[in-house]
């Protein structure tokens, strides 16, 4: 009953983007409508695949978050000034790519099982970027506008969602969390939906 309720989180986020689109318009961040989108049909087309082709959909979920980490190595490249950074978001997304393949060949099977070495390394990647957009932003004089920003709003979310979930993941193997996982899941998505629906009201054009 709960997977029901993020396809309803992640539409409504967007349907609040739809509504402020104006302050994102051309604008780097304006992908993110996008992919919200993409994000709610991958949420709704899950379930759907298990039920009518009768076939495990862990390969749209593996597939989605490698769309994730390209969007947000560009999402987060198109903001940040240090080209040092920008070369280590692409060097640690092309990381990726490799080890998906690896994790597929040796250890977690692409098509028939969840990949949360996948999930670790995602999570890791996304601390990453979101630090140095913070570190930059607390350098740079707009400092104290960062909070009329959209980027601002959606890196705060990713970091809490990441923080919240990379211990599960990590420990998940010597303690079960089967009882209250998706509890925490669905707290931290509130958390980060929370966030970006902030982001959509109190985000001014100027900063976005």
């Amino acid at each position: 009953m709960l997977h029901y309720i993020y396809p309803v989180l992640i539409f409504s986020t967007f349907l609040v983007g739809v509504f402020h689109s104006q302050k994102i318009k051309g604008k780097p961040i304006f992908l993110l409508m996008y992919f919200l989108l993409f994000s709610g049909l991958v949420e709704v087309s899950g379930p759907l695949i298990i039920k009518f082709l009768e076939i495990k959909s862990f390969f749209v979920y593996n597939t989605y978050y490698l769309v994730c980490i390209l969007f947000y190595n560009y999402l987060f490249k198109a903001y940040l000034t240090s080209n040092s950074t920008k070369k280590t978001l692409n060097v640690l997304s092309i990381g990726y790519i490799v080890f998906v393949i690896l994790n597929h060949l040796f250890r977690q099977d692409y098509y028939h099982s969840f990949q949360s070495y996948n999930i670790i390394y995602f999570g890791f990647f996304v601390i990453i970027a979101v630090v140095s957009y913070f570190i930059e932003s607390l350098n740079s004089d707009n400092v104290l506008s960062a909070k009329k920003s959209l980027l601002f709003w959606v890196s705060l979310g990713l970091l809490l969602f990441q923080v919240g979930i990379i211990p599960i993941f990590i420990f998940g193997e010597f303690f079960n969390f089967s009882g209250i996982f998706d509890y925490i899941l669905l707290t931290l998505n509130f958390i980060l939906y929370g966030c970006m629906i902030t982001g959509f009201i109190v985000s001014e054009r100027a900063y976005n």
